[in-house]
């Protein structure tokens, strides 16, 4: 292992030799011809790479990173974001309004992090729900911070998160299913959308996946989805039910890239508008959206025998606790463990016996 600097063309560069391999890494400084500015320069750059050859050698020996502790929890934080819509470049923006927000990753403390919590509570308008994912997503880069070696230990393991209360899934049963499908919705979207809704019902795909459906992640033989999920990027494998594939199938040949529900992936339209008036036209009270196809397609596998692991897959969850939600869902299936049990006669000559 070495860190050398080397000089090319007026431009200084960190030579890094590490685990067999040499890389360059440009410094953006420039050697003025000035002997003094020159001097100064060069003790810069030695600075430069006296820190880069520490951080190397604290990730050999298992020791902290002595640079990298002292970079800002926002800066560390930016640096993992992975698209707008993740919850860690959410988490930044309220991270920047806390007081005390702006702090070197090294010298989060619990109760940093418990004060920060109070002030998503008390301080913002945030539900409870946005509050445990943002301040999770601040609890996860701690984590991965620790699991990096730039800070020692996380200061999080021992701090209780925000719990929010569980709320209740609205799902539909397959008779209320059945009288949404003999309602129509006008129009070409109102049709697609009723399409799209029914089909969400038997593969449990969130509305994200539906309008970003191409016919090249159908498989045609067996019916089935072979589809890399817009929310976690993994991939879902979804055997497609006959009434699924009859839903879609228009006997035409169709482009690999052309969408399964072309006029839905074209709107711009609040599709949540027309499932409430199509539930209200067909009698059914429930506040429907579009995650309720995927409720209803997970309560109504489970109370048709699916394993809940199995469902875990179908849905694409990365975590089987997460499945598990569902089944709390449905008063089907407690009535059925609770009608499973054994019939024992505790009753002597027509009265109970105690």
């Amino acid at each position: 292992m070495g860190v050398k600097l080397r000089e090319k063309r007026g431009k200084l560069y960190l030579d890094v030799y590490y685990n067999g391999r040499r890389n360059w890494e440009a410094l953006g400084l420039f050697l003025p011809s000035d002997k003094i500015q020159r001097a100064e320069t060069l003790r810069l750059a030695e600075v430069c790479r006296s820190k880069r050859e520490a951080q190397i050698l604290s990730g050999e020996w298992g020791m902290v990173d002595p640079v990298g502790s002292k970079q800002s929890l926002i800066e560390y934080m930016a640096g993992i974001v992975r698209s707008k819509n993740d919850f860690t470049h959410k988490a930044i923006k309220y991270l920047n309004l806390f007081p005390g927000g702006n702090i070197a990753i090294g010298s989060v403390t619990e109760k940093w992090i418990e004060d920060f919590q109070e002030y998503l509570l008390k301080e913002t308008d945030l539900s409870k729900k946005s509050i445990r994912h943002y301040s999770g997503a601040v609890r996860f880069a701690l984590g991965k911070a620790a699991r990096d070696l730039i800070i020692p230990r996380n200061p999080a393991v021992n701090v209780r998160g925000v719990s929010v209360p569980e709320s209740d899934k609205i799902y539909l049963t397959a008779p209320e299913i059945q009288s949404l499908a003999k309602v129509s919705l006008p129009g070409i979207l109102g049709a697609e959308v009723k399409r799209a809704f029914l089909f969400g019902c038997y593969t449990g795909l969130r509305i994200s996946d539906l309008k970003t459906l191409v016919w090249g992640d159908i498989q045609r033989e067996p019916p089935q989805i072979n589809k890399t999920q817009e929310k976690t990027k993994n991939k879902a494998f979804v055997p497609l039910h006959a009434v699924a594939w009859g839903i879609i199938d228009d006997k035409r040949l169709h482009g690999y890239k052309e969408p399964v529900f072309p006029a839905l992936t074209k709107s711009k339209t609040n599709t949540n508008e027309y499932l409430k008036r199509w539930a209200k036209k067909a009698g059914i009270e429930k506040n429907i959206g579009w995650h309720t196809a995927r409720h209803s397609f997970a309560v109504l596998s489970l109370e048709s025998g699916a394993e809940i692991y199995t469902l875990s897959k179908l849905l694409g969850h990365t975590n089987v606790s997460t499945t598990q939600v569902y089944a709390k869902a449905t008063d089907k299936m407690k009535r059925e463990a609770v009608n499973a049990l054994p019939v024992i006669d505790i009753m002597e000559g027509g009265e109970y016996v105690w």
